[in-house]
C-alpha cells in the first residue's frame, strides 16, 4: 500500500508545491500501536528479589517515561490532525481511472499539463442522447466527524450536470453533491465539498451519514447536452475542526467617526444609534468587523438611518486582517436596509469600504453578519429577506403561507392559466 502523505497548511494547490506527491492508500487515519510490558520470569533467593526489585522500578520507570511521551505525542497528534490534508489523487495516472458512460454516449481520459504535473481530462459526448459520463475509481476511505473534499477543476462544457458520487462497498448506497447546469469555468479553479454539502442519493441503507465508502466518481450528466471536456486536478481530503453554529457577533473598529458616532454603534443592535462619518474625510471611511476567528457565514445585512446612507460602497473579507478580497460591490443604493447574499463566505474579518452617497455624510445604524442558512440558496436568500419584510412584499410562498389558485380559460377549450389570490397569473 502506497504510505499516506500529509500536506500541511491550508487547501493544497499545485501551485503551492514544489514537488509531486504519491496518493494515498486506504483509510484515512493513521493510528498508533499500543506499546505492551514484557513480564520478568520468577528469579530465587535474595539476590533474585533484588534483581527483581530493580528491574521492576526501572520497568515501572521506562513505563512512565513511556506513558508521558506517548501522552505527549498524543496531545500534538490531536493538535495536528485538525486541518491536515491528505493527496488522494493527484490524476497524473489515468490507469487509476475507469471510465463509466450510459448507453450511445462516449467519453475518454485525456492526460494535459494541469498546475504542477499532469492533469486528466474527460472528454465526452453525448451524442444527441440523454445519459451520462464520467470517471469512477477504487478509493476506500473513512470519514471523521468533519471533513472537506477538495479539488481543482476547469473546462470547455456545455452546462450540463456536475455529479461528485461516493459509493459503498457493495455499490448500493451512494452519496452525492449534485449541481444541475454546473457553470465550468476556462481555467483551473478550486472546488470545495464540505461533510454538510455531501447528502444520500440513494439506497436501502437507512442510514444516511456517511462513515466509509469504496469508490469515487465525478459524473457529468445530460442537462445541456452536446460534447465537451472537463479537467480534474489534486483531489484532497482535510479533517476540520466541527461546524461552529454559535452567534455571529463582530466587534467594529473604524477609521474615522464623527463625535459620538462610533464604530461600536454599528454593532450595539440599537437602532436608535448609528456610525456617522463623512465621505469626504482626510482618511477614507471604513468599518471593519471581527468575528474573532474565521467563521462560515451567508450574507449581510446593513441598515441605514433614514435619509442618510452610503449608496456605493465595497464589502471586503480577510482571513489575517493583511489580505483582502473583494466580495461585493453596492452601486446606486437606495437606503433602507441592504440585505447581501454571500453562500458559504469563510473569513475572520469583514471590511466595508463607503465611497459615496446622497449627502456629505452617512449613518450606519446596524451591520450583522448572518448565518450560513441565510443564503444557502437563492430561494433561501428570498426566503430570509421576505421573513424580514412587511408582509404583501413577496409570494405568499416565501414567508411560508399557502397561497391559493384556481384555473381560469374557456369550457373545453385548450388554453388555460392559473390565477393566484393575490392578483398573480401563470399561463
Amino acid at each position: 500500500m502506497t504510505p499516506e502523505k500529509n500536506i500541511g497548511g491550508r487547501v493544497a494547490v499545485k501551485s503551492s508545491l514544489t514537488q509531486r506527491r504519491q496518493p494515498v492508500g486506504s483509510g484515512f487515519f493513521v493510528h498508533a500501536s499500543r506499546n505492551e510490558c514484557v513480564q520478568l520470569p520468577a528469579l530465587a533467593g535474595m539476590a533474585g528479589c533484588f534483581l527483581a526489585i530493580v528491574c521492576f522500578l526501572l520497568v515501572s520507570f521506562g513505563a512512565m517515561a513511556q506513558d508521558q511521551s506517548n501522552s505527549s505525542g498524543s496531545a500534538n497528534a490531536n493538535a495536528n490532525v485538525l486541518d491536515k490534508t491528505r493527496l488522494l489523487d493527484d490524476f497524473s495516472d489515468a490507469s487509476r481511472w475507469q471510465v463509466v458512460t450510459s448507453n450511445q454516449v462516449s467519453a475518454a481520459l485525456r492526460e494535459v499539463e494541469g498546475s504542477n504535473g499532469n492533469a486528466l481530462c474527460l472528454d465526452y459526448d453525448f451524442n444527441g442522447v440523454s445519459g451520462y459520463a464520467g470517471l469512477q475509481r477504487e478509493l476506500p476511505l473513512q470519514y471523521p466527524d468533519n471533513y472537506r473534499f477538495d479539488f481543482q477543476l476547469y473546462g470547455h462544457s456545455p452546462r450540463n450536470d456536475l455529479q461528485f458520487k461516493l459509493v459503498d462497498a457493495n455499490g448500493d448506497n451512494v452519496w452525492w453533491v449534485n449541481t444541475p447546469k454546473y457553470d465550468y469555468p476556462r481555467a483551473w479553479r478550486p472546488v470545495r465539498y464540505k461533510k454538510r454539502h455531501i447528502e444520500k442519493a440513494w439506497g436501502p441503507d437507512p442510514d444516511r451519514v456517511l462513515r466509509s465508502s469504496a469508490k469515487l466518481e465525478f459524473m457529468v450528466y445530460n442537462n445541456a447536452g452536446g460534447k465537451g471536456s472537463v479537467c480534474f486536478d489534486e483531489l484532497t481530503l482535510t479533517r476540520i475542526p466541527p461546524e461552529d453554529r454559535s452567534s455571529l457577533a463582530a466587534s467594529a473598529s473604524a477609521s474615522v467617526a464623527n463625535g459620538s458616532g462610533i464604530a461600536d454603534n454599528a454593532t450595539d443592535r440599537n437602532p436608535a444609534t448609528a456610525w456617522y462619518a463623512d465621505f469626504a474625510a482626510d482618511t477614507p471611511p471604513q468599518l471593519t468587523l471581527d468575528l474573532g476567528k474565521v467563521r462560515e457565514f451567508g450574507g449581510v445585512k446593513l441598515v441605514w438611518k433614514e435619509g442618510e446612507f452610503a449608496s456605493d460602497y465595497l464589502l471586503q473579507l480577510s482571513d489575517d486582517g493583511a489580505q483582502w478580497r473583494d466580495a461585493r460591490t453596492v452601486a446606486a443604493g437606495n437606503g433602507g436596509a441592504d440585505y447581501l447574499s454571500l453562500p458559504e463566505s469563510e473569513a475572520r474579518y469583514l471590511r466595508l469600504v463607503m465611497a459615496a452617497g446622497p449627502g456629505k455624510t452617512f449613518a450606519l445604524a446596524e451591520v450583522t453578519v448572518e448565518p450560513l442558512e441565510f443564503a444557502a440558496t437563492a430561494n433561501d436568500f428570498i426566503r430570509s429577506v421576505a421573513s424580514q419584510s412587511p408582509r404583501g412584499w413577496y409570494p405568499r410562498g416565501f414567508t411560508g403561507e399557502q397561497p391559493y389558485w384556481t384555473v381560469v380559460g374557456l369550457d373545453g377549450g385548450y388554453e388555460h392559466a392559473l390565477i393566484g389570490e393575490d392578483g398573480a397569473v401563470e399561463v
